[in-house]
């Protein structure tokens, strides 16, 4: 499994340099506002997407190491443009539920969360990893059928347990196939949750989704929206449904994650130097 081993940034905000040696597990990154916890997770997504247009705005150089000790490197100090064919999978889970307006491809009413998890849901573009995408796998391959139903229970059962408390159960619809939640004999249409409730599931769907492939995921204050008891599980809940996944984690709170983390905790003021 390749993780990433090591962050190298020099020139973040003009002035900084930083350095950061990963665990291969879970990373939490703290820090008040402004200290560059977004910066930096924005800059690892765009490098990993070869997103060279943010990058070369940003006027740093970037280096991450990985564990088998191959690099991936933009150096924008320099103006080079040099990004290693190396890839490795990576998601970058950033939900802030503020309406748009004025936007072709946002309803009306709709927001950003609603926005991301529809595409997270029933999105049927070929290379879109998606709930509807993975569920005709099992009409595809039939050979795999009763693995992939058993998987969705699984899912299923965990959700159901995250909203026990609200006495909501998640199902398929059968005449459109749409996820909905049952609360004894009301119908509850995704769109009708609240912000904690979305962004919750667009997380735990992203790493379903995952296949318990290695992923790295990045994860810019996930607490936002989200009750106590949800942000003490929501580790545990990633690393159950994909131990394979190393979690990157910005956010403003190291307490909110519960115990058993505190080791993995790195706060920007310890990463932060000038040259």
């Amino acid at each position: 499994m390749t993780t990433i081993k090591k962050i190298n940034i020099k020139g973040l905000f003009h002035k900084y340099q930083a350095e950061w040696e990963l665990h291969e597990d879970v990373n939490i990154l703290v820090g008040i506002n402004g200290s560059g916890k977004s910066t930096i997770l924005r800059s690892i997504d765009a490098l990993l997407s070869q997103k060279n247009t943010y990058l070369k705005n940003l006027e740093l150089d970037i280096e991450l190491t990985l564990s088998d000790h191959t690099q991936i490197a933009y150096y924008g100090l320099l103006g080079m443009k040099k990004n290693s064919d190396r890839q490795i999978k990576h998601e970058y889970i950033t939900t802030f539920d503020v309406p748009l307006k004025d936007k072709k491809t946002i309803k009306h009413n709709e927001t950003p969360l609603d926005k991301e998890l529809d595409l997270v849901l029933y999105s049927l573009g070929k290379d879109q990893k998606s709930f509807s995408n993975y569920r005709f796998k099992a009409t595809n391959f039939p050979e795999f059928a009763n693995q992939i139903n058993r998987k969705i229970e699984v899912l299923f059962e965990i959700i159901n347990g995250l909203f026990n408390e609200t006495d909501k159960k998640i199902e398929i619809n059968k005449t459109d196939n749409t996820l909905e939640f049952q609360n004894k004999n009301e119908t509850i249409h995704l769109d009708m949750l609240s912000s904690g409730e979305k962004q919750l599931l667009i997380i735990i769907f992203t790493v379903f989704l995952m296949e318990e492939e290695p992923c790295v995921l990045l994860m810019d204050e996930p607490e936002i929206s989200l009750h106590i008891g949800w942000q003490q599980q929501l580790i545990d809940i990633i690393r159950r449904l994909n131990k394979n996944v190393q979690l990157i984690i910005a956010t403003h709170s190291p307490s909110i994650f519960g115990e058993g983390w505190g080791d993995k905790i790195f706060f920007t003021e310890d990463l932060l130097q000038l040259p």
